[in-house]
C-alpha cells in the first residue's frame, strides 16, 4: 500500500473517531446533567469526558487545520501538539481517579458512602489533575522537552522522538515513567483487589445466603461483569497508548525512530476518544438507564430489588 492510500485511510479513521468521539462523549454529558443528584462519580465523568472533548477541540481540529489547509505555521503546530497532549495526560490521569473511586467503593463501601454522595469533593482531585496535565504539557515551552514537527508527518508536532538533547531525553523518559508505566500499576493493582474482593464476597454469600440462589447469582453476575470491565480497560489501554511507549523507548535506545510507528501511535491514541466513553461510562447500569429515561425519554424496565441484608450487599449495591 503506498503513502497516498496510508493517508486516506488515516483520515477517514480520523474523522471516524473525531465524529463517534462527539456524539458519544456529547450523550455522556447529557445523561450525566440529567440526572437529578450528583455524586463523585458523576463530576469525575463529566471532567473525563471535558478531557476527551478538549483533546477533539485543541488537538485533533488544530492538526487537521495543519494537514489540510496549512501547516506553514509553527506556532499553531507546536499548540496544537500542547492541546493534544495536555488533554491526554489529565485524561489518564483521571483514568486513576475512576480505578480509585471503584476500588474504594468496593472495598471501602460505608467509607464510599458518606463521602462520595457529596459531588463537591471531586473537585479536590480534579483541580489538582488539570493543573497537573497542563503544567506537564507546558516544561517544553520553558527548555524540559520540546514540541517539534514529525518527519514524516510535518502538520504535527509531538514531544515524543524530538530531540537527542539530555533535556528531551529525560522529559520523554519522565512520561513514560509518570502516564505510562505508573498509571497501568495502579490501575492492574487496583483493579486486582477489586477483583479479589468481590470474589471473596460472592463465597461469604455463599455460606451466609445458603439457600438464596438469587442473591448467590446476583454476586456472580457482578463479579464476571467486573472481571470484563477490568479486561476492557487494561487491553483498551495497552492498545492506545503502547505504540506511543514503544516509540518513545526505541528512539531512546537506537537514536532512531519508525516514522510508521509514530504514524500509528497518534491513530492508536485518538482512539482512546470512542473507546473511553464506552468502556469508562456505558459499562454501569445506572448511566445506560438514565440515558434511555432522560436523554431518549424511553421507559426504564422495572425491577424488584432485593433487600441489603448486609454488609456483603452493600459491597456491590452501593457502587452502582
Amino acid at each position: 500500500m503506498d503513502d497516498s492510500s496510508m493517508d486516506a485511510i488515516t483520515g477517514i479513521l480520523v474523522v471516524l473517531f473525531l465524529t463517534t468521539g462527539i456524539i458519544l462523549n456529547t450523550l455522556v454529558i447529557l445523561a450525566v446533567m440529567k440526572k437529578s443528584s450528583h455524586t463523585f462519580k458523576d463530576v469525575l465523568v463529566i471532567s473525563f469526558t471535558c478531557c476527551l472533548l478538549g483533546e477533539i477541540c485543541f488537538g485533533i481540529i488544530w492538526e487537521g487545520y495543519g494537514r489540510y489547509i496549512d501547516d506553514s505555521s509553527l506556532a499553531l503546530c507546536k499548540m496544537a501538539g500542547f492541546g493534544a497532549t495536555f488533554t491526554t495526560l489529565v485524561s489518564i490521569i483521571h483514568l486513576i481517579g475512576m480505578a480509585l473511586e471503584r476500588y474504594i467503593s468496593i472495598i471501602h463501601p460505608m467509607t464510599a458512602y458518606q463521602y462520595f454522595k457529596d459531588h463537591m469533593l471531586a473537585m479536590y482531585f480534579l483541580i489538582p489533575s488539570w493543573v497537573f496535565g497542563i503544567a506537564w504539557a507546558c516544561f517544553p515551552f520553558f527548555g524540559w522537552g520540546a514540541y517539534m514537527r514529525e518527519p514524516v508527518h510535518t502538520y504535527r508536532c509531538s514531544v515524543v522522538a524530538s530531540s537527542n538533547s539530555n533535556d528531551a531525553q529525560s522529559y520523554n523518559y519522565s512520561l513514560l515513567i509518570f502516564f505510562f508505566f505508573l498509571p497501568i500499576i495502579l490501575i492492574i493493582y487496583l483493579c486486582a483487589c477489586v477483583q479479589i474482593e468481590l470474589a471473596k464476597t460472592r463465597k461469604e454469600a455463599i455460606e451466609t445466603l445458603t439457600g438464596d440462589s438469587a442473591m448467590i447469582d446476583s454476586r456472580k453476575k457482578h463479579e464476571k461483569e467486573h472481571f470484563v470491565l477490568v479486561c476492557f480497560v487494561i487491553i483498551t489501554y495497552l492498545v492506545t497508548w503502547t505504540p506511543y511507549a514503544i516509540s518513545a523507548c526505541w528512539f531512546a535506545f537506537f537514536k532512531s525512530q519508525s516514522n510508521e510507528m509514530v504514524g500509528y501511535s497518534a491513530l492508536f491514541a485518538k482512539s482512546a476518544l470512542v473507546t473511553n466513553p464506552i468502556i469508562y461510562v456505558f459499562f454501569y447500569k445506572e448511566f445506560r438507564e438514565t440515558l434511555k429515561t432522560k436523554v431518549f425519554t424511553r421507559k426504564a424496565s422495572t425491577s424488584v430489588d432485593m433487600p441489603i441484608r448486609s454488609s456483603l450487599s452493600q459491597k456491590i449495591d452501593i457502587h452502582e
